[in-house]
């Protein structure tokens, strides 16, 4: 092989398994504002220990799903990472990454402009019900309130 046919592994189709999904989806609302508050990244810790899909991974497979993600966002583009993220995740867990999505945005105790944007874009991407969105976003809000 010489230089000219080296391949770049972020030049073929990005894809992802349902965890790393699961962490495209959590990695992008606790980057959308361009800060990642100690409670946010304190959530998404928690959430990889929390969830029987997340924990199979161990520190490794986690660690490596986030680089991952961090390189496909840096050659992708934010847009493409959370639309192959979303096509990625399983159904039965559209909800449960809604309402960790809605736990990161209000684990500071208020939502941002931008981290509250994500969260209706994430809503609408998931076909979460608003009634299930509200129900979500008054317990999230309640949750970290103090």
């Amino acid at each position: 092989m010489s230089l000219f046919h080296k391949t770049d592994p972020n030049t073929g189709p990005l894809a992802f398994t349902g965890e790393e999904a699961i962490i495209a989806v959590l990695f992008l609302v606790v980057t959308v504002d361009g800060n990642i508050a100690p409670e946010e990244e304190d959530l998404v810790i928690a959430a990889s220990n929390r969830i029987k899909t997340l924990r199979k991974l161990g520190i490794d497979g986690f660690n490596d799903a986030v680089q991952k993600v961090r390189d496909a966002i840096g050659a992708k583009g934010r847009e493409e990472v959370f639309a192959v993220a979303v096509q990625s995740l399983p159904a039965n867990l559209k909800e449960t990454v809604y309402a960790l999505t809605a736990d990161v945005v209000y684990a500071d105790g208020i939502g941002k402009a931008e981290e509250n944007d994500f969260l209706r874009k994430v809503q609408e991407a998931l076909g979460v019900s608003d009634e299930v969105a509200s129900k979500v976003v008054e317990v999230m809000r309640l949750k970290n309130r103090g």
